[in-house]
């Protein structure tokens, strides 16, 4: 039995997230927090929420609005912000990002409060329209010539195959990029200021062990075969060659972490054979045409199993962490992909981490 990842070597800690404005640490930031709450999915761009006490004992002033003066402005927008959770005393970095907006909240007898709320750098991505035509190339290629017109570096893994023309109409940087990383089943996020992609087989960005009614606190699993099929298939027309294309998906298809059946195989057993024909997209030639299949077959088996969890709060539990789950029965005890994630902390709760999690397996 896997033995379960402790989030401290202490068996009590402090944690309560620290939070970085412009690079420092402000005193009065860290103790009006009420809460926080980071969201982040497997689509990329990850967002922060911290709420604040909007009334302090100033300098000068004395009891007044905290946040809303020229000489106590930590709070503004535009401002760089990072934050860490976990143990206080190695606290991990959950997010960094740009304040993008904030709320003032006031009314009866409430303490005046403020909403900051930020987003990562794929914001740049997100603001930005385009139409624009990229050239027949790698998808490397085109994914570094996207993300070197936002000023953003690059750590590819992969992605080294051969794609036709690609046309961006009137999309965002964002939405174009994960539309084309996703086509090929790949990933993307940032990691501090560097934009990562990566081949879904290629990310583990942490391996974590779980066990029901120790730090996991609460999960849902369903194993739900009405999207699973047996084989993808797509027919088409490649025109530099003058001939038909007619693929199916084939054993390089990936599966994911995890052991066990397969939706596939449940499906052969129970229903019947099934299959899934793309007819709403285009392939240049063979190659492209197999690797659509494959990853097309690829993102509904891993869908078979998912779970749905709430644990102490973990730092390492982010999209793309590998979360062995322990004592919830031989057929669900598995190894799944993080597919969401929800950082949040409040005053009367404490640290929480809320996942999505998919398998392409199940036990028994």
């Amino acid at each position: 039995m896997t033995e379960e990842t402790p989030v401290s070597q202490m068996d009590i800690y402090i944690a309560r997230p620290v939070i970085e404005v412009e690079g420092l640490v402000n005193d009065m930031v860290q103790n009006l927090l009420i809460s926080m709450d980071l969201s982040e999915t497997d689509q990329g761009m990850a967002a922060m929420e911290l709420n604040f006490f909007n009334s302090a004992t100033v300098e000068g002033r004395g009891n007044d609005l905290a946040f809303e003066y020229d000489d106590n402005d930590l709070l503004s927008l535009g401002k760089s912000i990072r934050v860490l959770g976990g143990d206080n005393n190695d606290p991990v970095e959950l997010f960094r990002g740009t304040i993008t907006a904030l709320e003032m909240q006031m009314g009866g007898d409430s303490e005046p409060r403020l909403m900051v709320l930020a987003e990562d750098l794929l914001q740049t991505a997100r603001m930005t329209r385009r139409t624009r035509r990229f050239e027949a190339d790698t998808l490397r290629s085109i994914i570094e010539s996207a993300a070197s017109d936002l000023g953003v570096q690059t750590d590819i893994t992969g992605m080294d195959q051969p794609v036709d023309a690609q046309l961006q109409l009137n999309e965002s940087d964002l939405a174009f990029l994960r539309r084309l990383i996703d086509r090929h089943d790949g990933d993307l996020w940032m990691a501090e200021d560097v934009l990562t992609v990566a081949p879904r087989s290629e990310v583990r960005r942490n391996e974590v062990s779980l066990e029901m009614n120790s730090q996991l606190e609460s999960i849902r699993i369903m194993a739900d075969l009405a999207h699973q099929v047996n084989k993808v298939t797509f027919t088409g027309w490649d025109v530099g060659a003058g001939e038909q294309i007619n693929v199916e998906s084939d054993t390089s298809v990936d599966y994911g972490p995890g052991q066990g059946r397969s939706g596939a195989q449940f499906l052969s057993q129970t229903l019947g054979e099934r299959s899934e024909h793309l007819s709403r997209t285009g392939a240049a030639d063979d190659i492209e045409a197999q690797a659509l299949v494959n990853a097309g077959f690829s993102q509904r088996a891993r869908k078979f199993v998912c779970a749905q969890g709430v644990t102490q709060g973990n730092p390492a539990i982010r999209v793309g962490t590998h979360l062995t789950l322990a004592g919830v029965g031989p057929r669900f005890e598995n190894t799944y992909f993080v597919t969401r994630v929800r950082h949040h902390f409040n005053l009367e709760t404490g640290y929480k981490t809320t996942f999505h999690a998919e398998c392409a397996y199940l036990g028994g």
